[in-house]
């Protein structure tokens, strides 16, 4: 019997105090691929966080590599040595797994990288631009130095090979998952009490994310208010999501919305109400776009309720058809699918029915042996 793959892997973003409690995509990600290493007899899994900040805050038997992620970015490409605690990290692992964009120099070490999607360098206008130049300078010089990089979508692949200038034969494809927790169907009460604790009426429409262009929610509110006065009486688009850059605008129109009491802007919900708060909904509306892969779509179709979501970059990838798709900057596409699912009982139980048996096709356990498999072969 081979002996376990010792893999490093990014525990940054889970430490970091500024980044820990964060429930976005990478962080997802990096929490659950990291879980299912755990799982995996033939894996060890070694967490390597980066910084001191993170660093104060490890978990025990972490590895530590003490510079932040951009200053020793810059240091290794001026002077093209390692980044500081390549060697001791090297006598530890067989492999690095950078989940989270901090992708370091280590010559020693194969390192293999997870890229989310090109969003910064393909859509600078959706990024904040505190340091944009050099952080998209370095994030390009970075993603170079991997020896192979992992996709979450087949979508992202010319991506990837066009703004990072990988070559497309150092690219493999691992999709994402979905947790078991997610296909859990919460108590008629639970439901009840969260949406109470929310001042949410039942049969509402919602939307999960943060709030930023690529989001589109400003159409999804505009579609929502061109619903006729039949169909929409009596519910309320729920967003659910915290601003992030770009926002300004999209704030003073919820808050403006909500006024007429007909959109509900919930700026936090605590993750433990979240699955309640889909399952309560009457659909789920995700007409982004762009996204590297939509795991909103896969916890919507886990949580049985019908979906609507985009035609453009992986959406469809993910959805299948399973998910009634509109072009993203349709307003009245939008409108009318909405119209749909909360009309058309037949077509609703329909998407609920495929959008389960979509979600039970994306798998953590599947994801993390594909991804296992790309880090044997670096060896």
């Amino acid at each position: 019997m081979r002996p376990p793959l010792r893999v490093g892997w990014s525990a940054t973003i889970l430490n970091d105090p500024a980044t820990r409690d964060l429930a976005d995509g990478i962080g997802v990600y990096t929490r659950e691929i990291a879980a299912a290493y755990a799982m995996l007899d033939d894996v060890t899994a070694v967490p390597v966080v980066m910084g001191p900040r993170a660093a104060r805050y490890g978990t025990p038997g972490s590895v530590v590599l003490p510079q932040r992620a951009m200053i020793a970015t810059a240091l290794s490409w001026a002077t093209g040595v390692d980044f500081r605690g390549a060697r001791g990290l090297s006598e530890r692992i067989d492999v690095f797994h950078a989940t989270d964009y901090r992708i370091p120099r280590l010559r020693r070490t194969p390192v293999c990288a997870t890229l989310f999607d090109a969003i910064p360098l393909r859509h600078p206008e959706w990024a904040n631009p505190r340091l944009r130049r050099v952080k998209n300078m370095t994030l390009r010089k970075s993603a170079r130095w991997a020896d192979h990089v992992i996709a979450i979508s087949q979508a992202m692949v010319p991506e990837i090979v066009e703004q990072y200038g990988i070559d497309r034969q150092r690219i493999s494809v691992t999709p994402l998952g979905v947790g078991e927790r997610w296909f859990e169907s919460e108590p008629v009460s639970r439901i009840a009490a969260v949406q109470a604790s929310y001042a949410l009426a039942p049969g509402y429409l919602l939307f999960v994310g943060t709030l930023q262009p690529r989001k589109n929610v400003a159409r999804i509110v505009e579609a929502f208010g061109r619903l006729p006065a039949q169909i929409s009486a009596g519910r309320e688009l729920v967003i659910a999501g915290k601003a992030g850059w770009r926002a300004d605008d999209l704030v003073a129109t919820l808050r403006s919305a909500a006024g007429a009491g007909r959109v509900r802007w919930l700026d936090y919900v605590d993750a433990n109400d979240m699955h309640a708060l889909y399952q309560g909904a009457a659909g789920f509306v995700f007409p982004s776009l762009y996204e590297g892969f939509g795991l909103p779509v896969l916890e919507a179709f886990a949580s049985g309720i019908p979906v609507i979501t985009s035609t453009t970059t992986s959406l469809p990838e993910v959805a299948g058809d399973a998910a009634l798709l509109v072009e993203p900057t349709d307003v009245d596409a939008i409108a009318e699918a909405m119209a749909s699912i909360l009309e058309d009982s037949v077509l609703a139980s329909r998407l609920r029915t495929a959008g389960l048996a979509r979600a039970r096709t994306f798998t953590w356990a599947r994801c993390a042996s594909k991804t296992v498999s790309v880090l044997r072969s670096l060896l």
